[in-house]
C-alpha cells in the first residue's frame, strides 16, 4: 500500500439528494482517504448539513461559481500527493483509491492514471455499460478521437507534476475536465489501466443531459486544440473527434428542438438552442433540414400525368 496521501474533492451544486452515497462510498474504501472535501457550490439544499454530518469531511462554501471553479477549490484546500475528483452525484467502488494509488505509485513519471465506470440509474442500480476501447498508442491522439474518461471519478492525479500546477479552465463549462485531460496528455504521460473503479449516474439534473451546453463546450474544447495538432495521425484524430461530439450531441439537440417546435409556447426559449446549434453544428442543420426534406417529399402524394385529349388515330 501506497505511503503517499490521496486528497478526494466533491464538489456539489444541489445534489444533496445525491452526496450522503458519494460520501459513504468513499468512507467505505479499501484504502482510506487522506482528506475528503466537499465544496459546496452555492446550493440551496441540504449539501452543507449532509456533509456537515460527517465528522471526517472538510466542507468549504462558495457563492455559485460553476464545476469548474468548485473543483479548483477543492483543489487549492487539498494537501494529498494524489487527487480524486469525484462529482457528487457518482460513486467510487471500494477498491478505487487502492487501485488508483497502486497504478500511479508503479508509473512514477505519469500525471494520471484511470479507469472504467459503470453506469446508474437515479435510484442506484446498474444499467448496461459498453466499455470504452482500450487506451493504447499515442495517448494524445487517442483523446482527440473521443474521451474515454468518462467521468473524473475513474481518475487520480499527481497533484504536483513538474509542470503548470493543474487547474481546470471556468471558460469552457461542463467539459472543463475534457480539456484538463487534453492538456495532460499533452505534456506528461497518461495511462489507462482498465480496472472498474467507479459508477456513473445518470439522471434528469445530470449535465451531460444538457445536449445545447456540451455541444458548444466539447466543440469549443476541441476546436482550441486544432493549433497544437501536428502530422496527419494527429489532424485525422482531430477531425473524428470533432465529428464525432458534433453528431453525437447535435442529433441530440436537433431532437429536442424538433420536440418543442411541436408547442408554440416553447419556441423562444429554442431560439438560444438554435444559435448553438448554428455555430457549432451548422452541418447537422444542413443534414437534419435535407432529411426533413425528404420525409416531406416521399409522404406527399405523386400526381398522375394528366390524359391525352387527342385520341390515336388509326392508320
Amino acid at each position: 500500500m501506497t505511503s503517499l496521501s490521496v486528497s478526494v474533492v466533491i464538489p456539489c451544486f444541489n445534489q444533496g439528494r445525491f452526496l450522503r452515497d458519494a460520501l459513504d462510498s468513499v468512507f467505505a474504501q479499501t484504502m482510506p482517504a487522506s482528506e475528503v472535501i466537499v465544496v459546496d457550490d452555492g446550493s440551496t439544499d441540504r449539501t452543507s448539513s449532509i456533509a456537515a454530518s460527517y465528522s471526517e469531511v472538510t466542507c468549504v462554501r462558495q457563492p455559485n461559481r460553476g464545476l469548474a471553479h468548485a473543483r479548483n477549490r477543492g483543489l487549492r484546500q487539498a494537501r494529498g500527493d494524489y487527487l480524486v475528483f469525484l462529482d457528487a452525484d457518482d460513486r467510487l467502488l471500494p477498491d478505487a483509491i487502492a487501485i488508483g494509488a497502486e497504478e500511479l505509485d508503479r508509473r512514477p513519471a505519469h500525471a494520471l492514471v484511470f479507469g472504467r465506470c459503470e453506469r446508474i440509474d437515479e435510484s442506484g442500480q446498474r444499467l448496461p455499460t459498453v466499455p470504452p476501447p482500450p487506451f493504447e498508442g499515442d495517448a494524445y491522439e487517442t483523446l482527440l478521437r473521443n474521451n474515454v474518461i468518462w467521468t473524473p471519478a475513474v481518475a487520480m492525479f499527481r497533484r504536483v507534476t513538474g509542470g503548470p500546477p493543474i487547474r481546470f479552465d471556468p471558460a469552457v463549462g461542463p467539459a472543463a475536465d475534457y480539456d484538463l485531460y487534453l492538456r495532460l496528455a499533452r505534456r506528461h504521460l497518461i495511462d489507462g489501466h482498465g480496472r472498474l473503479v467507479a459508477e456513473y449516474r445518470l439522471h434528469n439534473g445530470s449535465m451531460s443531459r444538457d445536449a445545447a451546453q456540451m455541444l458548444r463546450s466539447t466543440v469549443s474544447v476541441l476546436r482550441s486544440q486544432r493549433r497544437h495538432v501536428a502530422g496527419r495521425r494527429a489532424v485525422g484524430a482531430w477531425e473524428y473527434g470533432l465529428r464525432g461530439f458534433q453528431h453525437h450531441y447535435g442529433d441530440l439537440l436537433v431532437a429536442q428542438i424538433r420536440s418543442a417546435w411541436r408547442d408554440p409556447r416553447k419556441w423562444s426559449g429554442m431560439l438560444p438552442a438554435v444559435a448553438v446549434l448554428l455555430r457549432y453544428h451548422p452541418g447537422g442543420v444542413v443534414r437534419q433540414s435535407g432529411r426533413h426534406l425528404l420525409r416531406l417529399v416521399a409522404r406527399r402524394p405523386i400526381p398522375r400525368a394528366p390524359r391525352s385529349k387527342a385520341r390515336a388515330r388509326s392508320t
